[in-house]
């Protein structure tokens, strides 16, 4: 008889599985109880449920506690589907936020008024956790809900419980903080304090400024994603970095951000000089540099970690008393420019990898407005020809 199967009666069978290990390191462990005529009708059953449940088919139910469905779904989904740098702040959300709010409830008594003073608690100073006094922005909260119902939809999906009670939840509201981002004449006045930098840097910005890639983006380019003759870039991957996983490249985050980008000629220029001055340090280096064909890399070819650009932008910026803002600003400088130039919504937000022409419309609203008013004032000079006839 196994181990874990343990007779409860005359014809009654106690049958235990374990399933892994939760949160604390502690296995999980699934029991059912079976009626058998035999010890031999018991193995049978122990061994079909043993398969059903390593196939994922059951999972424990019953008086299922939100913090066992949570450690379950962290390991059978969140391990399996989410990238490096959505697992761990998922696993963060959770441990932090969700498991010790609403851990102790059952799955199927969880109810909308649970949820809602549970979200409005996330807004309060009181709730942050980096100590600081200051009012909480609404996207800790929102990534919170969207964590929760992401987790409560699976529920749904593997029969735990019949609907999800967060699509009965308003998610929280998000006020969006103000784009930092250059100004035209300041965004020049920094491509001309590059001079004295180094090549690498100089077209990692100067590349930033007229594509509006992400930092992770542009360090993970290689050169077969450029075409010379086309003068156009190809995004494939972003690179990140993570604690317990080093330097690596994953795909984009979405499918909108796999997409292609004309380059000024400029830039192309700078790309030529750039390529001949790295085949000169890969030949001086020789077997030390290393293999994979980064456009932006270390000294010896290897991937560039994202906080060194961020680190190294941040004392360029000082050392040129230019305006802080972060490497992201210059994202939004590129994107604010191309619109002032009178770019479309549409080609700008194709161009900066959106999935939604209106999360640009959002993001960059001041900058549309700003736009608008000049279009109002071109309006007003139509306007005032026209009187000018009349008189």
């Amino acid at each position: 008889m196994p181990s874990k199967m343990r007779k409860r009666g005359e014809n009654s069978y106690e049958l235990t599985v374990t399933n892994g290990y939760d949160f604390q390191g502690k296995q999980i462990m699934i029991r059912k109880t079976i009626q058998a005529t035999s010890d031999r009708d018991a193995r049978k059953q122990y061994s079909q449920f043993e398969a059903e449940v390593r196939s994922g088919a059951i999972i424990k139910t019953g008086k299922l506690k939100l913090a066992e469905f949570a450690e379950q779904w962290f390991r059978d989904y969140c391990q399996v589907k989410l990238a490096p740098m959505t697992l761990r702040n998922y696993k963060r959300y959770l441990e932090r936020r969700i498991i010790p709010a609403m851990g102790h409830i059952d799955m199927v008594d969880l109810k909308p008024y649970h949820i809602v003073p549970f979200i409005n608690s996330l807004l309060t100073p009181e709730k942050r956790l980096d100590g600081k006094s200051e009012p909480v922005t609404g996207q800790a909260a929102a990534y919170c809900y969207r964590v929760l119902s992401s987790m409560l939809n699976t529920a749904v999906k593997w029969q735990v419980i019949p609907s999800n009670p967060c699509d009965r939840v308003d998610p929280p509201v998000i006020k969006r903080p103000h784009t930092s981002a250059f100004t035209e004449n300041e965004a020049l006045n920094m491509l001309n304090m590059l001079s004295n930098e180094e090549i690498k840097y100089r077209i990692m910005i100067s590349l930033a400024v007229t594509t509006g890639l992400r930092l992770g983006e542009l360090l993970g380019l290689m050169w077969t994603d450029i075409d010379f003759y086309r003068n156009v870039l190809q995004v494939n991957r972003s690179c990140q970095s993570l604690a317990g996983h080093g330097v690596f490249t994953k795909e984009p985050k979405n499918e909108s951000s796999i997409r292609c980008v004309t380059l000024p000629n400029t830039i192309m220029e700078m790309f030529i000089q750039y390529k001949a001055w790295q085949d000169q340090e890969k030949a001086q280096l020789g077997n030390q540099w290393m293999q994979g064909d980064w456009v932006f890399t270390t000294w010896n070819g290897s991937l560039l970690n994202p906080s060194t650009v961020s680190h190294w932008f941040h004392k360029f910026l000082k050392r040129n008393g230019l305006p802080e803002i972060p490497f992201h600003g210059l994202r939004h400088t590129s994107a604010t420019l191309l619109l002032s130039e009178g770019a479309s919504l549409k080609n700008v937000s194709s161009r900066l990898g959106h999935s939604d022409i209106r999360t640009t419309g959002n993001i960059y609203a001041h900058a549309l407005q700003s736009v608008d008013k000049q279009l109002a004032q071109k309006m007003d000079v139509f306007l005032n020809k026209g009187s000018d006839k009349e008189l």
